[in-house]
């Protein structure tokens, strides 16, 4: 591998040994209302002007008394978070390693940590007389959280979600910590403190989307910055502005990988669990019309990454890093369908035709590179991989206003500083599938293009979802 690039890798590559040693106790906040132990205030909990939200209060026990496996339960030979039954993916060693290689191919793309990188740095910047706060809302493995506080040593990270992280206490620097809270039931007792709020990949545990995203920017202190990313559950073709049709009787020539995530999308509506088609429509959309933000402030943003490595480039760094990318995500999802079983089994899809969904999605998501086409036998169940896939992430951030009505506050001044060790080197190019939209209309006007591709016939319903 090329020695710039894997000096990026050194720095954000997860460490998944931890995932099979005794993992971190961390503290309960506001998981459910029938989550209630024994009640005390945690100083992650209090707030500066020395009082506590009493709803997150009702709800906070303390981890050491109990075991991790409490806030797990096991259907099919997987485990699931016990606090939120809309979020249906599972949280296990396998899924954990899944959710790092994920972390690992944005990063290699964004060449960052996060989005909008000069406004969050400056936000940022260490100032004397300050701390800055970061908030990452379902942190998942932590890998982000640990990242950004190493990043930042004079902010204080938290990490909040479902089910603990599967970290070591060594592994956590001293200017982080991880609690458990779920966004569906509020956040007040974290309303205004933070400078940063990262929201990435949540949207499957989000019962009410747009009340949710109220609640994260409610987070943010005037001025701080909120960072949005999540999925869409439509795969895109090569064009990038077309999407893929499922397979189907139908459409016998569409994609499997497609099939299983549009039956994931309808299942979870139907069952009233969540709206994932609504998530990625809404951030598509960006933020400018959110009465908190300022959409002087705001961006979006689509970041394509193929699966699997099939993108080339003329540059050799930058093809390097496609074909990384690329590999990363096939991986990401030839271990992620199969969790999604789950939801498609409760609407009736036998086992036996998730296990064939899932067969046929490998064999296209394992032969949708060059080399593998090339030496494709013709079988019709697998047209579809001579047709390379993009899977999307919409990305959208703005700033909050410093009062109801008003511009969010200017950024403040910083003074030239040396290059952080995580930064990428210059000589790496701009990533080039990551379309960035200026205005509400740019991101209008892709969202409207890009579904307008969707002609296809819907396959019919599943058993569970009949009239």
């Amino acid at each position: 591998m090329n020695k710039e690039l894997h000096k990026q890798q050194d720095i954000v590559e997860p460490d998944n040994s931890s995932l099979t040693r005794p993992k971190l106790d961390q503290d309960v906040l506001g998981p459910s209302p029938s989550d209630v132990g024994t009640v005390y205030y945690s100083e992650s909990a209090r707030r500066p002007d020395g009082e506590n939200d009493v709803k997150s209060s009702l709800s906070m026990r303390s981890m050491n008394t109990t075991t991790q496996d409490e806030y797990r339960r096991q259907e099919a030979g997987r485990l699931y978070n016990v606090l939120n039954e809309a979020y249906f993916l599972p949280t296990d060693d396998d899924e954990f390693t899944r959710l790092n290689k994920q972390h690992l191919a944005v990063v290699i793309a964004l060449s960052s940590l996060y989005t909008a990188p000069q406004v969050v740095e400056t936000i940022l910047a260490k100032r004397e007389g300050e701390q800055q706060k970061i908030l990452d809302v379902g942190c998942g493995t932590g890998v982000w959280t640990v990242a950004m506080a190493k990043a930042f040593p004079h902010c204080e990270v938290v990490g909040i979600d479902l089910a603990p992280v599967p970290l070591e206490s060594e592994a956590i620097p001293p200017n982080c910590r991880f609690e458990l809270d779920d966004v569906n039931n509020s956040l007040t007792h974290y309303h205004d403190l933070f400078s940063v709020v990262h929201a990435r990949f949540i949207g499957a545990g989000l019962r009410d989307h747009k009340k949710c995203k109220e609640e994260i920017e409610r987070c943010l202190k005037p001025g701080g910055i909120v960072l949005w990313m999540d999925g869409d559950y439509d795969m895109c073709t090569k064009e990038r502005d077309v999407y893929s049709v499922p397979a189907s009787d139908a459409h016998p020539d569409g994609s499997w990988f497609t099939r299983i995530l549009f039956e994931t999308s309808r299942a979870t509506l139907q069952m009233g669990v969540s709206d994932l088609f609504a998530m990625s429509s809404m951030l598509s959309l960006g933020l400018w019309d959110d009465p908190l933000l300022d959409p002087e402030t705001c961006g979006a943003g689509d970041l394509f990454m193929p699966i699997g490595p099939w993108a080339t480039d003329p540059n050799p760094l930058q093809n390097q890093r496609l074909s990384h990318v690329g590999t990363l995500i096939r991986q990401d999802l030839s271990n992620g369908h199969r969790a999604l079983h789950a939801p498609l089994r409760k609407v009736g899809i036998s086992a036996e035709t998730c296990n064939e969904w899932s067969e046929l999605a490998d064999k296209g998501i394992a032969l949708n590179s060059p080399s593998a086409i090339l030496h494709l036998n013709v079988h019709e169940e697998m047209n579809e991989m001579k047709k390379p896939l993009f899977l999307r992430f919409a990305c959208a951030w703005g700033r909050r206003r410093a009062a109801p009505g008003k511009p969010a506050p200017p950024l403040p001044p910083v003074s030239p500083s040396t290059e952080r060790e995580d930064d990428l080197p210059s000589s790496l190019p701009p990533y080039p599938f990551f379309d960035l939209f200026e205005s509400k209309e740019q991101a209008k006007e892709s969202y409207e293009r890009r579904n307008k591709s969707k002609t296809y016939t819907p396959p019919p319903n599943p058993p569970g979802l009949q009239a």
